[in-house]
């Protein structure tokens, strides 16, 4: 059976300066993710340079891309 994974509306995502981190639910349990800028750069689809600025900007959008990206890591644990 598949996992679901949605973001998690009851938290901010946030940008650090070194990793975008958020919550989402993860077959309904809340569960805290991050990634670093050289994750953003490689796997949110139209942030493949990014700058910090970018990213505080985006952040919103870029973790929304991130998710199947969140998705196969929880899977891989």
């Amino acid at each position: 059976m598949e996992a679901s994974l949605s973001i998690s509306h009851t938290q901010t995502i946030e940008w650090d300066g070194k990793a975008l981190s958020g919550w989402v639910d993860l077959d309904g349990t809340p569960t805290k993710v991050s990634a670093d800028r050289e994750t953003i750069h490689t796997h949110a689809p139209g942030f493949s340079d990014a700058l910090n600025r970018e990213i505080e900007r985006h952040r919103d959008e870029i973790f929304e891309k991130l998710l199947p990206f969140f998705k196969q890591q929880k899977r891989d644990f």
